[in-house]
């Protein structure tokens, strides 16, 4: 589920963490333990992306408003029709200074026909005008997916939990990774060749550090129509302010051939670092 920028108001320094920038779920109000189609499973839950049909992937986004800038670049290549290996890069500018760069690699695998499980280990050196810092963390997911019969045409439910970023800092610096956990579950709905509906929500809770600590959920649908346009919107609910606000979103996407693209706004308080926010994604499956 997308974890927005972390501002810690404390006297030791401000914390750091890397959102989801996929504007498939962010237009779906930061939806993403269930997002198989998404640009950039290895954020969300790597274990999905066992699940995808294309043998490899490559995407891009970027993510922001006028006081700060992300971008992102993730690929994944199947092996054969159980293992599966990714990666990724990001980078947040923002400003003052403050910028966030991470390395991820990951690993997901297919367990018969309706389990998978990831894990992802993750570099993240940050640099504040004060000096900077680096850390080690790691995340573990697991999904499950059930086809379910006398529901539209056709339907999936799908299912999915995450661990995220169980690690810390090194040489002692005064910083705490957000340590969270995640579950999901959605449901596609194909009523015919040309229409389908997804709804999916997320419930999470971040545990430390203990300044930010809160509950978080998510709520989002997707309309796709032909397997070419999709019309995305969601709320998300979060329980502290600065790290992790409310907001509300909506979305779109074009799918032709092996191509995607898909633009996410979201709709937040002004005075937080999600107001006038837009997220866009470029993908290519081979």
């Amino acid at each position: 589920m997308l974890a927005a920028m972390l501002v810690v108001h404390c006297a030791q320094a401000q914390e750091a963490l890397l959102p989801n920038p996929d504007a498939k779920a962010l237009g779906m109000g930061g939806v993403m333990m269930t997002t198989v189609s998404g640009s950039h499973a290895i954020y969300g839950n790597s274990a999905l992306a066992a699940f995808s049909l294309a043998p490899a992937q490559i995407a891009s986004s970027y993510y922001g408003q006028n006081s700060y800038d992300y971008y992102a670049v993730t690929g994944f290549c199947r092996f054969d029709n159980f293992n599966l290996l990714q990666a990724g890069w990001r980078q947040f500018l923002r400003e003052r200074g403050n910028n966030d760069m991470a390395v991820d690699v990951g690993y997901s695998r297919r367990i018969g026909d309706n389990w998978s499980v990831g894990v992802v280990g993750r570099y993240q050196h940050l640099k504040r005008p004060s000096g900077s810092a680096d850390a080690l963390a790691a995340d573990v997911s697991v999904a499950y997916q059930q086809p379910l019969e006398n529901v539209g045409s056709f339907a999936i439910l799908r299912a999915g939990a995450k661990v995220g970023n169980l690690g810390g800092y090194l040489d002692g610096a005064d910083y705490s990774l957000p340590t969270d956990a995640t579950v999901g579950v959605a449901l596609d709905t194909y009523f015919s060749d040309a229409h389908e509906l997804t709804v999916g929500t997320d419930l999470g809770y971040c545990f430390t550090p203990s300044a930010v600590r809160g509950f978080q959920m998510s709520l989002g649908a997707e309309y796709n129509l032909m397997q070419l346009f999709q019309f995305r919107a969601g709320y998300h609910y979060g329980e502290h302010r600065y790290y992790n606000p409310s907001y509300w979103s909506a979305g779109c996407g074009v799918r032709f051939l092996h191509l995607r693209l898909d633009f996410a706004y979201l709709f937040a308080r002004k005075h937080t670092l999600l107001h006038n926010t837009c997220a866009v994604s470029f993908g290519f499956d081979f």
